[in-house]
């Protein structure tokens, strides 16, 4: 008779039984092998799409003297194999590559046309041309210049990555007229090479730029939020949300019966961008009923006020400060807008004539001057305030 296989299992505790590991190892290289054969159908799949594919020779770079092929989607490059020979990396792909035939090109599936045509442009272009060295003060030019920073650093194209990044850094920190009127798209992708390249100086750059024309409402806060949540840039988070959120304000309706508010976001936000704003909304809003009611402690200029004279000091400041809090001037913002009230609680306590009248000047310009630190404090870390519910 046949010999029947014998089942093995393991009593782990009181209420589990499992079968062996031997026994289960039995059926893994079934399952591995059909697995195998899912990819490879796939594999043949992706080839026979790729086969009837119309294939294109770029206008540009499809050149007589080439001697390898390149296809990028369903464009073919017909290049210098010397040219793309100085990155290690291409030399590894086109080891043992001999002649260039059209049917059998060196695929490439991690670039884009685009990219490939800018590095092409750099590998072809001549020293006394001079042409990309204007490129950057246009749009045009600093797109350029940003998918040749990319593709060159994914393929170890090192001289051109750092001709290319240093034109980036120059534009970033030495052209206010290009980078107060460049796109946030353009803002974005610096932002990206700048991350991805670690590249610290031109990432703090485009950063502070950005920072500024968003916190002036030059430029949208939405693509500000969406990359500062992409790249964990605080900075640039605190100011995107903080100014997203007075849009709001701005926007909110009432319902005309029970008086509800309606607040709208922009749809291009996500439901934990939405739920920050809001968490945001609420700390800041918190923020200032906490500071309303408890004044900031008022310095002591100790080389002009004595002890008991500074008691003095400190009651007028308080004093003044729970007035000024409630003054219809102050009363128009929003609760919310802390920076706006902070500094317009800073004006009216300094030309409050009873502050003047009961506190030295030293102590009283301690106290606004306080006051101007706590509200820059207060910008630099706006990001404390949307870290969204916990």
């Amino acid at each position: 008779m046949p010999s029947k296989s014998t089942r093995r299992f393991i009593i782990v505790d009181d209420s589990t039984i499992r079968e062996a590991r031997d026994r289960q190892e039995e059926t893994r290289p079934r399952k591995r092998q059909r697995v195998d054969e899912d990819e490879e159908e796939e594999r043949k799949k992706e080839e026979a799409g790729s086969a009837g594919a119309r294939l294109v020779c770029d206008p540009e770079y499809y050149k007589e003297d080439g001697d390898c092929v390149v296809r990028v989607d369903n464009i073919l490059f017909k290049v210098r194999k010397e040219l793309l020979s100085t990155s290690h990396t291409f030399a590894d792909l086109l080891e043992g590559r001999r002649g260039a035939i059209d049917e059998h090109p060196l695929q490439l599936h991690d670039i884009s046309v685009e990219e490939l045509r800018a590095l092409l442009f750099a590998l072809y272009f001549q020293p006394d041309d001079g042409t990309l060295v204007a490129l950057p003060l246009d749009h045009t030019g600093a797109e350029f210049v940003i998918l040749l920073a990319t593709i060159s650093h994914k393929y170890a194209f090192q001289e051109i990555h750092k001709w290319a990044t240093e034109i980036l850094e120059h534009t970033a920190s030495s052209n206010p007229a290009f980078m107060e009127s460049c796109s946030s798209a353009t803002l974005s992708l610096m932002v990206d090479v700048a991350v991805q390249c670690n590249i610290l100086h031109l990432l703090s750059s485009v950063v502070d730029k950005w920072n500024e024309r968003v916190y002036h409402k030059s430029t949208p806060s939405v693509p500000a939020m969406q990359a500062a949540d992409k790249h964990e840039l605080l900075s640039l988070r605190g100011v995107a949300y903080y100014v997203h959120v007075q849009d709001m304000l701005d926007r909110q309706t009432h319902t005309p019966e029970g008086g509800g508010t309606q607040l709208r976001v922009d749809p291009k936000l996500n439901n934990g961008q939405v739920m920050r704003l809001l968490s945001g909304y609420c700390s800041l809003v918190s923020y200032w009923e906490r500071l309303r009611l408890k004044p900031l402690e008022l310095p002591h200029a100790s080389d002009a006020c004595t002890v008991d004279a500074h008691r003095s000091c400190v009651a007028t400041w308080e004093r003044r400060w729970v007035s000024a809090v409630g003054w219809k001037r102050i009363l128009g913002y929003n609760s919310a807008d802390i920076l706006a009230l902070l500094t317009c609680l800073r004006d009216q306590l300094g030309g409050d004539e009873e502050l003047k009248k009961g506190t030295t000047p030293e102590c009283r310009a301690a106290g606004l001057d306080l006051l101007k630190t706590h509200a820059e404090t207060t910008r630099k870390r706006l990001s404390d305030h949307f870290f969204g519910c916990i």
